[in-house]
């Protein structure tokens, strides 16, 4: 019986690494490694391992993210390959996964996943994600969702899931909407079809977009100098959207510059809206031109407008995508 061909991006992080002589962990372990690490991974199917980087996922930024999709999409130029699993630090996973989530439109599917203990403990989660992320690989019913994060038995959504700890093995979710589905027995599960992302393309350039958290007290000025060169900027607000009063002059401004401003919340799950009338509330955001981005996450705002904004995508559009959460009913299948 022919085996699948299924590739490995490798790019490093805690799965790829394991502690020093002086107990510290550092980048250790190559793709080849990775695979060989379960000898039963190569009996059921034809492995292609590409070794993109050996870094940590805190080193991964959107330029590292474009090529990595341009070489996705290469390798997607295969129409015997099954699947792509990337494996990656996990720092940084979920913007990554969401980045290619957005840029990659080929069905077949693209699996990251990662570990948070390294390879020299003898309880690595590393192993298993793998073998985990594989059977997804490996499984008809994955085509057409998106790109997903396989971790800890559990299938997430690019667009929806979070990293909630530093060192727990449970660290990722989805909050309200859930998991896409889970590894039960070495069965894949499927419990729901993903929330359908813009496909925008991978792009030849990237906006300059900042991210301004919001705090107590916080000074106009901070805003001034965070935009300075900037193409755009989220503002992270409190709850459903809400900052200090003493921003609003300055958004304003920015605004009226053309600059577009996005306002996010800090809170993890859960939408932005612009229902609050007093000084500062949501409503007084919108009067004056500040864009809400529904639950869609400050990092995952700040990519999206990075590549849209780059591929000229007009203002208008761009603010009716945001408020819906970056979701394209039609591009549904």
């Amino acid at each position: 019986m022919k085996k699948e061909k299924v590739l490995l991006i490798a790019t490093g992080g805690t799965i790829a690494m394991r502690k020093d002589e002086t107990g510290k962990v550092v980048p250790a372990v190559n793709g080849l490694e990775l695979v060989e690490s379960l000898p039963g991974l190569s009996q059921v199917a034809e492995w292609v391992v590409c070794d993109f980087s050996n870094v940590a996922s805190c080193n991964i930024d959107p330029m590292h993210m474009r090529l990595l999709a341009s070489e996705v999409e290469r390798h997607f130029l295969d129409p015997l390959l099954r699947g792509i699993i990337i494996t990656h630090g996990t720092d940084t996973l979920e913007e990554t996964a969401y980045f290619l989530d957005v840029t990659i439109n080929d069905p077949r599917p693209v699996i990251l996943t990662a570990s948070q203990r390294d390879a020299s403990e003898s309880d690595s989660d590393g192993p298993r994600n793998l073998l985990n992320a594989l059977r997804i690989a490996l499984d008809p019913r994955a085509h057409h969702r998106g790109v997903v994060i396989a971790l800890n038995e559990e299938i997430h959504a690019a667009r929806d899931v979070r990293k909630l700890h530093t060192s727990h093995v449970d660290a990722f979710d989805s909050g309200d909407i859930g998991a896409l589905g889970s590894i039960d027995n070495g069965e894949v599960i499927w419990h729901r079809k993903p929330e359908p992302t813009v496909k925008l393309g991978v792009p030849n350039s990237l906006a300059n977009v900042a991210i301004c958290k919001a705090f107590t007290g916080m000074s106009p000025e901070i805003l001034r100098i965070a935009h300075q060169n900037m193409d755009a900027m989220v503002i992270e607000a409190f709850g459903r959207g809400n900052l200090p009063p003493q921003l609003m002059k300055e958004i304003s401004e920015l605004v009226t510059k053309g600059v577009p401003v996005v306002i996010t919340s800090r809170c993890l799950f859960g939408r932005t809206a612009p229902v609050y009338g007093y000084p500062g509330g949501g409503a007084d955001l919108e009067r004056v031109g500040a864009w809400f981005s529904a639950d869609l996450s400050t990092e995952k705002v700040r990519l999206f407008l990075s590549i849209a904004l780059a591929q000229g995508m007009e203002k208008r559009e761009l603010r009716k995508i945001l408020a819906n959460g970056a979701v394209d009913i039609v591009n549904f299948h």
